[in-house]
Parts: C-alpha cells; sequence; structure tokens
C-alpha cells in the first residue's frame, strides 16, 4: 500500500525550503518572500522544525510561537502562509494597537469551520479581539496566506517584540522583584489544606500550592483548568474555587500567580480571607485581567492593600480553560 503524504513526511521530515522549490505553481515572487521569511528566521535564531503535514514549527528557543505552512487544508494549495494562535497574538494587544497593526490581524483571522453554524459540538461564544466584536466563534488562527512585503514587515515586527519579551523555565521560572524583600510562603508546613467549599480536593488542585518546579519535562506539576476536567471545583461554569487553610493566621502584604507551559490564564479573580473557618470571606483584593503580555513560567505580584491577618484564603478564578504553576503568599 503506497505511503499517505502524511505518513511519508513523518518519514523523512522535510525541509520547508524543498517543498517551496517543488511547488511548480507558487511563482516566483511568493517563493523569493518565502525563503527571505525563512532567512530573517535564520537571522533570528528561529528554528523551524518539521511538525505536522505541510507544517513547520517556529520556535524561539524551544517555545512555539506559530508555524510556517504549505496550503491551507487542501493537499493541493500551492500557498505559503504564516500562522499564529489567535490567543498567542492577543497577549501582545497593546504593542499590536500601538503600532497600527490591527487591521492586518483583522484582516487574516480565520476561525473554525463549523463556527457560525451552531454546530453542537462547537464551544461558540462572544470575544472582542484588537477592539472588534467576534459572534458564535470558536477556535481559530491569524493564517497570513501568500503574504506580501508589506504584510511580512508587519509580522517581523511582531516576531521582533517577542524576542524582547523574556520567558522562564520550567527548572528556572522569572521571579517578580516586587517580592524582593518579602518572605514567600510556598510550602505544605504552613498550608495545611487545600479544598474547595465543598471539601473537595485533587492532586491538580493540590499543585498549585507548593510545587517545586521540575527538573525534567515529564516531573512537570502544574494547575489545570479545562472545558470538562476538574468540574467538582467549579463554583459554576466558569468560576473556580480554592480555599487554602494555613497552619496558623498570616498578614499577607503580597500573593503572586507564575504562569505555565502555555499562555493561557485565568481572565480574572478574586481573594477573600477568614479569620476562622465559618466566619464570612472578606474581600481582599480583585484582579479584572492578568498583567499583558504573558510569558511562560513568569511570576506575577499582587499587593495587598489593607493587609489584615487571617487562617483562611480563598480564591475565586474566572475561565473555561488555563494553566498555572504556582501561588505564593508574601508576608514580612
Amino acid at each position: 500500500m503506497a505511503e499517505t503524504l502524511a505518513q511519508e513526511q513523518r518519514r523523512i521530515k522535510p525541509r520547508v525550503e524543498d517543498l517551496i522549490t517543488a511547488r511548480a505553481n507558487m511563482n516566483e515572487e511568493a517563493k523569493q518572500l518565502a525563503f527571505s521569511f525563512l532567512e530573517y528566521c535564520i537571522d533570528k535564531n528561529i528554528k523551524y522544525d518539521w511538525s505536522s503535514t505541510n507544517r513547520w514549527n517556529l520556535k524561539i528557543k524551544g517555545r512555539s510561537i506559530g508555524y510556517v505552512g504549505i496550503g491551507v487544508r487542501k493537499i493541493d494549495d500551492d500557498s505559503w502562509n504564516i500562522i499564529f494562535g489567535i490567543n498567542e497574538l492577543l497577549q501582545y494587544e497593546y504593542f499590536i494597537l500601538k503600532e497600527d497593526l490591527a487591521e492586518t490581524i483583522h484582516n487574516n483571522i480565520h476561525f473554525c469551520g463549523k463556527c457560525h453554524s451552531k454546530h453542537e459540538t462547537c464551544a461558540l461564544k462572544s470575544a472582542t479581539i484588537l477592539g472588534k466584536e467576534y459572534h458564535n466563534i470558536c477556535g481559530g488562527n491569524v493564517c497570513f496566506k501568500n503574504p506580501d512585503s508589506v504584510t511580512i514587515a508587519s509580522v517581523r515586527k511582531i516576531i521582533d517584540f517577542i524576542l524582547t519579551l523574556l520567558h522562564g523555565t520550567t527548572s528556572r521560572p522569572i521571579r517578580d522583584n516586587a517580592t524582593s524583600s518579602l518572605t514567600r510562603i510556598d510550602n505544605k508546613l504552613r498550608v495545611v489544606n487545600i479544598t474547595d467549599s465543598n471539601g473537595n480536593t485533587n492532586e491538580n488542585m493540590d499543585s498549585l500550592f507548593g510545587c517545586k518546579f521540575a527538573r525534567r519535562k515529564h516531573d512537570l506539576k502544574y494547575f489545570y483548568v479545562g472545558r470538562t476536567m476538574y468540574s467538582e471545583f467549579n463554583v459554576n461554569k466558569n468560576i473556580h474555587e480554592i480555599i487554602f487553610e494555613l497552619n496558623e493566621p498570616i498578614e499577607l502584604l503580597m500573593y503572586s500567580l507564575t504562569t505555565s507551559l502555555r499562555l493561557d490564564v485565568p481572565e480574572c479573580w478574586s481573594l477573600y480571607g477568614a479569620a476562622a473557618k465559618n466566619e464570612p470571606w472578606v474581600l481582599i483584593d480583585e484582579q479584572a485581567e492578568f498583567p499583558r503580555p504573558v510569558t511562560l513560567y513568569t511570576e506575577k505580584a499582587f499587593k495587598i492593600d489593607n493587609p489584615k491577618s487571617y487562617r483562611y484564603y480563598r480564591i475565586l478564578f474566572k475561565g473555561s480553560s488555563f494553566v498555572l504553576s504556582l501561588l505564593s503568599f508574601y508576608i514580612k
């Protein structure tokens, strides 16, 4: 039986340059622009290894930022493409708006093919993307198909900005300098119980507090919220509750969240304190959004304006899907 294209490429892992050269129906100008973009990637130390059928993963220091592709879904499509995830680009919203690149992004957004059809398996929702309202959408990407020189210049400008951002690693997260004079509490000696208000707990919830950053890839530990997983910890569909019981009251001056292996973060959250188990919760901090841009394995700290001593702390995260590595409390 003859190999399929997918099987052949999985075996030989072709170079994108070779496939561009072999495309008889791709005009010479498009080929030259494609090669110039690849030369730019080489100059910036951006790798583009084969990833899947007619897709090569753009990686900066091991972190994927997008793809170079040949064709869009159709095998006989001789276009070449630069592809980014929408969530990836939205991390750089301020920069994109400041540089007047929003229209370029809007003109090249491609949503899931099931969108706008109210397909029963789609998680349809509304969203504001770079100032523009979209309705009945789910997953999608930004695909620059046969980009001209002006579009490539815009793409390069975004990538150049991404290159200026520091990202931590699993073994060396980037700490927030604002916490340097404080003592961090992120171990199980001080936190004796982690549950929701119904007493539910599991390893996923437990790993948010006190996890040590992994030295090996398969040792990764992180707190994950997905659309269907860990639903028992939801207050409702998009609200996730965690309660920390400490061995003694602490006066919390700051707390922090550390990102993980993906850029998905909570939409917003609220932090509460209580002196005893049956006392009412007191709102002590709330955040309307995670500070942008989001970078991997990076700590973001938040100051408590009116610190008081509590033994119980409760955090409510909003978001249907996100990943975090660590939550830390800071005292004097």
